[in-house]
């Protein structure tokens, strides 16, 4: 082959390569954009726009696989600062001249529109999508003149943008007085665009000069003579207020409605009766057993009812029908084996506790070990004292919640379905709503331990006190977690009714007449065990102290939770001449413990039945895990109604 010939072959062969290589680069570094983003907008007479968006992009299967979706912001503030929020209407959506899927999700901020089928995935090529809507409350009407900002293009799209152009028509034929446009990123005043009017300055026609990276876009600015839209009459302006304020009446007045109904529910069933004279006593009411009395003086087993099972316990065993012994680590009760069977005489309570232990045949140790078991004879233990006072002491009256939590959860499901909440309120409601629960709680527990002998009204009144202390702290946390400074207001509203209905639930029991009076007199027993002994001797009748009158009330003052101030006050006297021929000699003959001490019996039997009621709680087995948008100052790009972005999905 001549020479010429082989170069001229190999030419073809390395330009041929070279072609393919480009082919192939090209088609390999092919990006997804947006070649065209056309936009009209049709201002009518009455402030409504009318927009059409034509949006022809390039797809890759990258981002865009099954088409595009559009954001479009509607929430504004007002000139007061409020925030309002525009209306929409979706007219029509096509890809390519012909109808398409799409799908809307609203928000309380806007609206995201997705142009195609979840089903249907696109070849690689260019599409055009068209997109029809209509807005209200867009027009900014001032003193001299009304305008229309606009936010074009949205300054939130992820693709480049190869050219924009927007077509402003007003209403009537009316000629526009002055126009302006911006381009770039938020907030920049870029001018890389032309402007020209067009049927007799009736419409104006911006074009940008240069291409826009994601993240840029156009805002355009067209002002008219007053009068060429109308103004809100005032029918439409309270129609915006209440539409604006949906959430603040909505919550507000749920909320009072809400307060208003459980005071009432409170005034009706939930006060205690008239409180008797409360008077020091010196023995227990008649047909009071010490489980009884905390089961009436707590109103019911707040606890679970080991305080409750801790003081009957104890006085089996001081009545010699138990044992309990101390020597290891963890406190052992047993019956004794003469005891076995015998119920006799005892209250329902204490012949459960016995009936359970002449059952199981052996001692009781408790441990963790015996988990299972604590929780058997606990169980046994308040069905047996539950079974018996159910609704005679105290009425919980909880089918006064029913009214209440329905209209709460109506006045939630109200905010979430009317009150133009935005995803994240939503999605703060049920944490909110958990941590309202917890402060409500709290709340309960400070008011509790801070008025255990006070009457009804200071108990409400001081669960109201600390309950307001904690919403105000939740209040400042909400303001230092929120954007801006700005308090998610109806997350507030659901804490506070969350709250309201936990604080109910507690306020709403009381006690009955029969109640009523039982609490005063195991308050007067109350009195008397938990004053100091010098006191205690100033109290006219009251009887001499002695081991045989310390014992018997011992189970008493540990059902009421005071057993260490009368432990102290057995502890005193026997370092009187009349009981220092005890002190040297005093033994229980129901409890047997190395550390017992006869004098420093606060200290050591004090302690121990003090701690019974922990052990029988450290005692039960641990729960297992689950699996499972001219004036002011000034436009810029990104400024005005509209606006936005999208990408693809």
């Amino acid at each position: 082959m001549p020479l010429v010939m082989k170069m001229r072959h190999a030419m073809a062969v390395i330009g041929l390569a070279f072609c393919l290589i480009a082919v192939s680069g090209g088609a390999g570094n092919a990006q997804e954009r947006i070649h065209s983003f056309n936009a009209t907008v049709e201002v009518g007479g009455d402030g409504t726009l009318t927009v059409t968006e034509t949006i022809r992009v390039r797809a890759e299967g990258n981002e865009i696989r099954r088409g595009i979706y559009r954001d479009i912001p509607l929430a504004f503030e007002t000139a007061d600062g409020r925030r309002a929020l525009a209306g929409f209407e979706l007219l029509s959506v096509t890809r390519d001249g012909e109808p398409d899927g799409y799908k809307v999700n609203r928000g309380g901020g806007g609206v995201r529109i997705y142009f195609g089928r979840e089903e249907v995935l696109l070849t690689p090529g260019d599409y055009t999508y068209k997109l029809v809507y209509e807005t209200t409350r867009q027009i900014r009407f001032f003193e001299d003149y009304d305008e229309l900002f606009w936010n074009v293009t949205g300054n939130e799209w992820i693709f480049p943008i190869d050219k924009a152009t927007a077509r402003v028509v007003l209403p009537n034929g009316a000629p526009a007085q002055q126009w302006t446009a911006y381009t770039g990123r938020f907030a920049e005043r870029g001018s890389d665009v032309t402007a020209r009017t067009e049927d007799a300055g009736n419409s104006v026609v911006f074009s940008t000069t240069r291409p826009l990276s994601a993240g840029e876009g156009l805002s355009v600015v067209v002002a008219m003579e007053k009068g060429v839209v109308a103004p809100p009459t005032p029918e439409e302006e309270l129609g915006y207020f209440l539409q604006d304020n949906m959430a603040t009446i909505l919550g507000g007045g749920g909320a009072l409605l809400v307060l208003v109904y459980y005071f009432g529910a409170w005034w009706l069933v939930g006060r205690d009766p008239a409180k008797g004279v409360v008077f020091p006593r010196f023995e227990a009411p008649d047909g009071v057993s010490p489980a009884l009395a905390a089961y009436i003086y707590d109103k019911g087993f707040g606890d679970g009812g080991w305080k409750a099972l801790s003081a009957a316990c104890l006085n089996l065993a001081i009545k010699g029908r138990m044992k309990m012994e101390d020597f290891a680590e963890d406190l052992t009760l047993s019956r004794p084996r003469s005891e076995t069977g015998n119920l006799k005489g005892l209250p329902k309570g204490e012949a459960a506790i016995a009936r359970w232990f002449d059952a199981r045949n052996s001692s009781l140790t408790l441990s963790t070990a015996n988990g299972i078991s604590v929780v058997s004879l606990g169980k046994s233990f308040r069905g047996a004292i539950e079974g018996e006072n159910r609704g005679r002491f105290f009425k919980e009256n909880r089918l006064y919640l029913v009214p209440g939590i329905g209209l709460s959860v109506l006045t939630i499901i109200a905010l979430v379905v009317f009150g133009n909440l935005d995803q994240t309120e939503i999605g703060a409601l049920f944490p909110a709503m958990m941590g309202g629960f917890v402060g409500t709680l709290f709340s309960l527990r400070i008011g509790k331990s801070l008025s255990r002998s006070r009457g009804i009204m200071a108990r409400v009144g001081l669960a109201f006190a600390v309950f307001a202390l904690v919403m105000a702290l939740g209040v400042g946390a909400f303001a230092v977690i929120s954007i801006n400074g700005e308090i998610p207001y109806p997350v507030l509203i659901a804490v506070g009714l969350f709250s309201v209905n936990v604080l109910f639930f507690f306020l709403l029991g009381a006690p009955t007449a029969v109640g009523r009076a039982r609490l005063d007199e195991i308050e007067g027993l109350n009195m008397y065990l938990s004053v100091a002994e010098k006191d205690r001797m100033n109290m006219a009748g009251a009887p001499e102290m002695s081991p045989r009158h310390f014992e018997t009330l011992l189970p008493y003052a540990v059902a009421l939770g005071v057993e260490k101030p009368w432990s102290r006050a057995f502890e005193a006297w026997l370092t009187t001449a009349a009981g220092a021929a005890v002190a040297a000699s005093y033994a229980p003959t129901w409890y047997s413990g190395r550390h017992f001490d006869a004098h420093h019996i606060s200290s050591t039997l004090g302690d121990t039945v003090s701690a019974m009621s922990g052990s029988f709680s450290s005692s039960l087995p641990a729960p297992k895990s689950s699996s499972s948008g001219f004036s002011g100052g000034g436009g810029f790009s990104g400024g005005g109604g509209g606006g936005g972005g999208g990408g693809g999905w």
